[in-house]
């Protein structure tokens, strides 16, 4: 998923659950300016850009450190905007002010 390839599509590694200290801040030094991954036997893994990029998806961040969020940008979304429930609602309202 990471090698370099000739085709210039992108590519997202997803880490989707809560954040734990004890593996989050491993991935700082591959979300900074370097984008190398250090494993814990020395091997150096490096994150092919701008192809490849990470993906965060978290209920909360109360075990992200500051260096953590310094480093990645934050959506929020907020969980009456999910389902389909809001999508049908707005339908429903473009469809009254058509008429």
């Amino acid at each position: 998923m990471n090698k370099p390839t000739d085709k210039p599509e992108r590519r997202y590694i997803l880490f989707d659950g809560d954040v734990d200290a004890l593996w989050i801040e491993n991935m700082n030094s591959v979300m900074d300016d370097n984008k190398l991954l250090t494993l814990a036997n020395g091997e150096r893994i490096r994150l092919q850009t701008p192809v490849c990029a990470l993906l965060f998806e978290v209920g909360v961040l109360e075990y992200a450190s500051p260096a953590t969020v310094s480093r990645a940008g934050m959506v929020y979304v907020d969980p009456k905007n999910l389902g389909y429930q809001p999508f049908l609602g707005q339908m429903g309202e473009q469809k009254k002010t058509r008429t």
